[in-house]
């Protein structure tokens, strides 16, 4: 009997974690939003990652991670890739090598993401190694911005990249 009420003790502490989990990585997962490339419509995050491919002006390349929360500039690279501080690099896609530069203004990247609800919205962010700045952009306006260079952008080219 004591093994069996312990089973069933350890079966309702596991359902009980369980509920806890699923409601606590519902919540988490509001914040969080899909990453696609805007060619190939891939989807480009990988757990907490943003799984991009850069080049450099020598043509020197690597795999770039990026975080997937908006405004956190954390970046993960091969050692191997030296990138000089405000060096512009060359970003693509992993899956289909589609340049994501933002034409006219060829010092933002653009990827398109899509939250919880469903909703299609472009993120813009520098080329530039080291630049803060990200724009994340709905029906040609800007809806957020992030970062401490932000303010460091030509709004009216902006418009013409999403």
């Amino acid at each position: 009997y004591w093994s069996f009420f312990f089973i069933r003790t350890l079966d309702f502490q596991l359902k009980i974690s369980y509920i806890i989990t699923v409601h606590f990585s519902k919540n988490i997962k509001t914040m969080k939003y899909d990453f696609f490339c805007p060619t190939c419509n891939s989807v480009l995050n990988v757990n907490n990652n943003i799984v991009l491919a850069i080049q450099r002006d020598n043509n020197e390349s690597g795999l770039i991670f990026l975080d997937t929360v908006l405004g956190n500039y954390t970046k993960v690279k091969h050692s191997s890739l030296k990138i000089n501080e405000g060096e512009i690099v060359k970003i693509y896609c992993p899956v289909c090598h589609k340049d994501l530069l933002c034409l006219p203004d060829k010092n933002l990247a653009r990827l398109m993401i899509k939250d919880n609800d469903g909703e299609k919205l472009t993120v813009l962010f520098s080329v530039k190694y080291g630049e803060e700045s990200t724009y994340l952009v709905k029906d040609k306006k800007i809806e957020k911005t992030f970062g401490k260079h932000s303010a460091n952008i030509n709004f009216e080219m902006l418009s013409l990249c999403t």
